[in-house]
């Protein structure tokens, strides 16, 4: 019985300590170094996935920037986090994650669920507030569905 009593006092405060202290370890660690595989999904207010970014690099900027190179960012529909409704690619993008918005001198290729349009360009801002996409430069559409009747 005495083993107990001397153990769980001990133990209790050892897990008070670490609980004290873990928070703080958490708010003062920051990659020094690019992370592989970068993923960051973002959550809309009903909990479903609105979008994700994923990048062969990420690099930790500040708490606001990120730099990711070969950038996919992939934007759901509401309620429908399993099929992207858009898909956006640039092989470098600064992304902005408290404001939903990235941007890129780079290309840009953008492609929607249906498969009936693609966009390429340069110089771009998305921004996931508004779904919206800004091409400065070089914007090109190509549309793959029949014109029917339109030109008749």
């Amino acid at each position: 019985m005495r083993f107990f009593e001397r153990t769980i006092p001990v133990a209790c405060g050892l897990a008070l300590c670490l609980a004290l202290a873990v928070p703080t370890l958490a708010q003062k660690m920051v990659p020094d170094a690019p992370v592989r595989n970068f993923k960051l999904p973002m959550f809309g207010e009903d909990g479903y996935k609105a979008w994700d970014l994923q990048g062969e690099e990420g690099i930790y900027i500040s708490a606001e920037e990120l730099e990711v190179e070969k950038m996919t960012l992939r934007i759901f529909a509401t309620g429908d986090p399993i099929v992207p409704q858009t898909v956006i690619e640039s092989p470098n993008a600064t992304l902005y994650p408290q404001r939903s918005e990235a941007t890129g001198k780079q290309a840009i290729y953008i492609t929607e669920r249906g498969g009936t349009f693609s966009i390429f360009g340069r110089d771009w801002l998305w921004n996931g507030r508004t779904d919206t996409i800004t091409i400065r430069r070089d914007a090109r559409v190509t549309f793959r569905e029949s014109l029917g009747s339109i030109i008749e």
